[in-house]
């Protein structure tokens, strides 16, 4: 399975991601309509793009009175159906991680939807600081950080 991964060390929070984002949903350029948020620490000079996660028990989805937020298993993603979203912002609330947010203008809920299995934020991300990758592929380039780090050097394959 693929997943989004973000590397805050490679952030310039450029924000090239929302606006690819915001184009590719809704057809304007708009960070607040993007399905991505970089959120900047300026004290620790540290940006972090903010994604859905995609849990494996999601609480957006548990909270949904209507069932518009569901588990599309194809990709796999969360997904919101405007059609059935009321609007009652439960799903933004119920997130964790702040993935979910609100559109104004249509009154409902939206959250990244991995843009059908190839998110353009990634295609769009020229500092390298998003990737959508197999979590097998993540987690092993982790092991190796952590072995390097433990090592005290860079370890050569």
């Amino acid at each position: 399975m693929d997943t989004l991964s973000v590397d805050v060390e490679k952030c310039t929070a450029c924000r090239a991601c929302e606006l690819a984002c915001s184009y590719t949903h809704e057809g304007v350029f708009a960070p607040h309509l993007a399905r991505i948020r970089v959120v900047r620490f300026m004290d620790q000079g540290l940006n972090v793009p903010i994604v859905c996660v995609n849990c494996a028990r999601p609480a957006c989805v548990d909270v949904c009175p209507t069932g518009a937020v569901h588990i599309d298993r194809s990709v796999p993603v969360v997904r919101i159906n405007e059609e059935e979203c009321i609007g009652c912002g439960e799903c933004v609330r119920a997130c964790p991680f702040g993935a979910a947010d609100f559109n104004d203008d249509k009154e409902v809920a939206f959250m990244c939807d991995l843009c059908g299995g190839e998110p353009v934020c990634v295609t769009h991300c020229i500092y390298g600081a998003l990737t959508f990758e197999p979590v097998q592929t993540i987690a092993q380039r982790k092991r190796r950080a952590t072995a390097e780090a433990y090592a005290g050097r860079e370890i050569t394959a």
